[in-house]
């Protein structure tokens, strides 16, 4: 640590509450790890988590930095944090790597790595001695997934159960290998634990997460086994899976979703390129031919399955004839959901220094033209629900309508009028619905007049 505070921030002695609040940055890894900040937060007297932009006397700024956009973001709430005066930690992914950039914005008065967040008790009773700076421990990179869990989400229906940390795969233009340590997994033991806790706590469905899900693999159990042993937790009815990588569909997980209606069948799995040149100089370690190999497996064996994807374009070297053939699988497949990114050399990564670079422009042409042709396909695959029955998920108050946004088991985002449902239901019920219209800004379902309300997954 660096030098002592002018002022103790936090005095427990009296019965005033130190308020904290957390701003989370980035993939669903991130927001796990917030809620365990959150938990350990409240196990320590004399703290009380508020929400990020009320008042409060700490901000915990929990950073990305997968891309250029993810820093500058990060910087942004930082910043924000410090013009209102309070006390700023930040931790994640950004901090691995540019501990040195975030100490030199101002404000910033305490810096820890990702693996601290599971020790954040200790970081506040470190916080509390006085003392600012960074927190250097740049081996605990591989920490255990296994010493914290989670018991409720506090900002999703939902809940993140994150299952797998860090990455064994190479891709020349991510970092996170490098952010988040080696591949390891959480017991299968204490994923279970903490389903049924989540369960109890009125989490009916949760969403398995990790860097890289298709690595999982812990006490001799893969992700199938793993599923397998989920769907007989009582407490859960619904569990999705977050991003999985194509190596990671395989015939055993599919004879897992097909043996069980708790496995909602959404499959994100990134694309990145249709290109195989493409996906060579990214050692994606598939072709295009693999990925729709996976992707038809998923469509034979299974009932009406959507999809999302990852796509990167302005890759070094990328032509005309290499965006043209990842246009060719937006076409073929309709993704429900897909995240286009640009290209932009990462510091420590192999295309940060590859020649051939993409102009600006062009990057700028090829995205948008990427977003315009994933709203169409997008379009047509929610179109093909209109007049089908759907089981929904009350999540939330519409912010569209007068009603409830909620989604199907194959992630459509629906929206249902209050009249079309009792009184009497409540944030995190189920009901069975019609999709009426699927539109461009919004799709909207209603209830089959015959049905009464189902509470049932």
């Amino acid at each position: 640590m660096n030098s002592p505070r002018q002022n103790s921030l936090t005095d427990t002695s009296n019965n005033m509450a130190t308020r904290i609040a957390f701003y989370t940055l980035g993939c669903k890894s991130n927001q796990y790890d917030t809620e365990i900040m959150k938990k350990e937060s409240e196990k320590r007297p004399g703290y009380r988590v508020v929400s990020f932009g009320e008042d409060a006397d700490i901000s915990v700024i929990n950073t990305c930095s997968v891309t250029t956009g993810a820093d500058r973001k990060s910087r942004k709430y930082i910043r924000r944090a410090h013009r209102r005066g309070e006390t700023v930690l930040v931790t994640g992914c950004y901090v691995t790597l540019n501990s040195d950039v975030i100490a030199n914005i101002d404000g910033v008065d305490l810096i820890f790595p990702n693996s601290h967040k599971y020790e954040f008790r200790q970081v506040l009773e470190t916080l509390e001695k006085g003392y600012t700076g960074i927190i250097d421990d740049r081996e605990a990179i591989n920490w255990d997934l296994d010493s914290e869990t989670i018991g409720r989400d506090r900002n999703h229906t939902r809940a993140f159960v994150k299952v797998q940390d860090g990455c064994s795969n190479n891709c020349s233009f991510c970092k996170v290998r490098y952010l988040r340590g080696p591949t390891r997994s959480k017991s299968p033991g204490k994923v279970l634990e903490e389903a049924r806790e989540l369960g109890d706590n009125g989490f009916s469905e949760i969403v398995l997460t990790g860097v890289n899900l298709a690595e999982y693999g812990a006490e001799g159990l893969i992700l199938p086994d793993l599923l397998e042993e989920l769907t007989g937790v009582k407490e859960i009815s619904r569990i999705r899976l977050s991003s999985i990588n194509p190596a990671g569909i395989t015939k055993e997980l599919l004879d897992v979703f097909q043996f069980s209606r708790k496995l909602c069948p959404y499959f994100h799995v990134p694309l990145q390129s249709g290109s195989n040149e493409i996906l060579d100089s990214m050692e994606r370690n598939y072709t295009r031919e693999k990925y729709l190999e996976r992707i038809e497996m998923i469509k034979k064996r299974l009932e009406a399955p959507t999809f999302g994807t990852d796509v990167l374009v302005g890759f070094p070297g990328e032509g005309e004839d290499d965006f043209k053939r990842t246009k060719e699988i937006i076409e073929k497949v309709k993704f429900l959901n897909l995240h286009e990114f640009r290209f932009t050399p990462r510091e420590v990564t192999p295309a940060a220094n590859y020649d051939d670079r993409i102009d600006s422009t062009v990057k700028k042409e090829r995205a948008d033209e990427i977003s315009h042709l994933a709203a169409e396909t997008a379009g047509k695959v929610r179109r093909r629900f209109e007049g089908k029955r759907l089981k929904m998920v009350l999540e939330e108050p519409s912010k569209i309508i007068d009603g409830w946004r909620g989604y199907a088991r194959n992630y459509l985002d629906l929206h249902l009028p209050k009249n079309s449902v009792e009184e009497r239901v409540a944030r995190g019920d189920t009901v069975t619905v019609e999709l009426e219209r699927a539109g461009d800004e919004f799709n909207l379902a209603k209830r089959p007049e015959s049905l009464a309300l189902n509470r049932s997954p």
